[in-house]
C-alpha cells in the first residue's frame, strides 16, 4: 500500500513543478511512461520517436 501512496504522491508533486515551470504535464508524464517502457523492453526506437511525436504536438 505504501508503494501506491508514494507513486500518488511523486505524481502530485510533479504535476505541481510542472505547473511552476510552465511545462506540459501530459506531455511530461508521455515522456516517462515511454522511458519507462524503453527500459522494460530495450527498444530505443519507440523512446526517441515519441521524443518527437511530444515535440511536434507542442509546436503545433
Amino acid at each position: 500500500m505504501k508503494i501506491k501512496e508514494t507513486k500518488v504522491l511523486q505524481e502530485q508533486r510533479l504535476n505541481e513543478i510542472s505547473t511552476e515551470k510552465g511545462v506540459d504535464y501530459d506531455s511530461l508524464k508521455s515522456l516517462l511512461e515511454s522511458v519507462r517502457t524503453k527500459k522494460l523492453l530495450k527498444r530505443n526506437n519507440y523512446h526517441q520517436q515519441k521524443i518527437n511525436d511530444v515535440i511536434e504536438k507542442a509546436t503545433k
